[in-house]
C-alpha cells in the first residue's frame, strides 16, 4: 500500500536523521537533507492561486521547495511541506518524477494516485512518527489521545486522527462540518458504511462538547447507527454505532465513529 509505502520512508529517514523528539518540522528536515551532494531548498512563497499549496521541482543533484505561505492553518502548512518532502525523498531523489504542482486535491488520501498517496504516507510518518509518538498515549483513537499528539507533533487534528487509525487497525471514520453543514467525510480501516451528506439534527449539535473550553473527551456514546450511517452492506447490519463530537472554532464539529462486532446483527462473513 502506498501510504503505508510513504510511512516507512519518513521514518527511516528520521532515524537516519537522528531525529528523537517532537515536533519534527519539515522546514529542519529539508535543511539536514540538504548536501554537496544533493542541494535541498525549501522556501515559502505566496502563490497567485490559492489552489496551489506546493510545488518542488528538481532532479539528481538537487531540487526546490516551495509552500504557499497563505495557507492559515499551521498544522496544514506543516502538512503540505511534509508531503513535498515526500516528493523530494520518494520521486525526485529516484527520478521518478522530476516536478509536481500540489493543491487540496492532491493532499487529499482520497486522491487515488499512487503517488501522491505515498507523499501522503511520507507527511504523516515524518510529522507523526510512530517510535516517537508511541510514548504519549496508550492507542486507543478517541478525542482526548488525538489531541495530546497532535499538540506534541504540532500536527492537524485530522493528520493525527489518519496516522493514528493506520496503526489501530479497527474500523473508524472522521466527519467533518462546519456550521452544522457537511464538509468531509474520511473512512479508515475498511469502514464499511456510507454516511448521508446531510446538515447536523439538532440532537447531534446538542451533543457536541465544547472543547474550546472544556476537555478533549476519552468517551463514545452508544446511539443507533442509523442516526449517522446507512446501516446495511455486505458484511452485515448496524443496530448501533459509537460516536464522539466536538466544537472548535470557527463552527467546525469532527464526529469519530466507530464499530465493533457488538454493534452489528445479521453479520455474513468477518470484516
Amino acid at each position: 500500500m502506498q501510504i503505508q509505502k510513504g510511512i516507512a520512508e519518513a521514518e527511516s529517514l528520521l532515524e537516519d536523521l537522528g531525529y528523537d523528539t517532537l515536533p519534527v518540522r519539515p522546514f529542519d528536515v529539508a535543511r539536514s537533507i540538504h548536501s554537496d551532494d544533493f542541494k535541498l531548498s525549501m522556501e515559502l512563497q505566496s502563490f497567485d492561486s490559492d489552489k496551489i499549496l506546493g510545488r518542488a521541482e528538481g532532479n539528481i543533484k538537487g531540487a526546490l521547495v516551495y509552500i504557499n505561505s497563505n495557507i492559515p492553518d499551521p498544522g496544514r502548512l506543516n502538512f503540505t511541506a511534509a508531503h513535498e518532502l515526500g516528493h523530494v525523498c520518494m520521486h525526485i531523489m529516484p527520478m521518478v518524477k522530476s516536478s509536481f504542482e500540489c493543491g487540496t486535491k492532491e493532499l487529499s488520501n482520497q486522491f487515488n494516485d499512487p503517488i501522491e498517496q505515498e507523499a501522503n504516507g511520507f507527511a504523516s510518518g515524518l510529522l507523526i512518527p510512530q517510535p516517537l509518538t508511541s510514548k504519549l498515549t496508550d492507542g486507543d483513537i478517541n478525542w482526548s489521545n488525538i489531541d495530546i499528539v497532535s499538540r506534541a507533533c504540532e500536527a492537524s487534528l485530522e493528520a493525527t486522527y489518519r496516522k493514528m487509525a493506520y496503526s489501530n487497525k479497527s474500523p473508524s471514520a472522521l466527519i467533518i462540518h462546519q456550521n452544522g453543514h457537511f464538509v468531509r467525510f474520511v473512512p479508515m480501516n475498511n469502514f464499511a458504511y456510507f454516511i448521508e451528506q446531510s446538515p447536523l439534527t439538532r440532537e447531534q449539535q446538542a451533543s457536541l462538547t465544547d472543547v474550546r473550553s472544556e476537555n478533549y473527551p476519552t468517551y463514545f456514546d452508544e446511539v443507533d447507527a442509523i442516526d449517522w450511517v446507512n446501516p446495511s452492506s455486505k458484511y452485515g447490519r448496524l443496530s448501533t454505532i459509537y460516536c464522539s463530537s466536538i466544537l472548535l472554532n470557527d463552527g467546525f464539529s469532527y464526529t469519530l465513529l466507530a464499530y465493533d462486532d457488538d454493534c452489528l446483527v445479521g453479520v455474513e462473513e468477518e470484516y
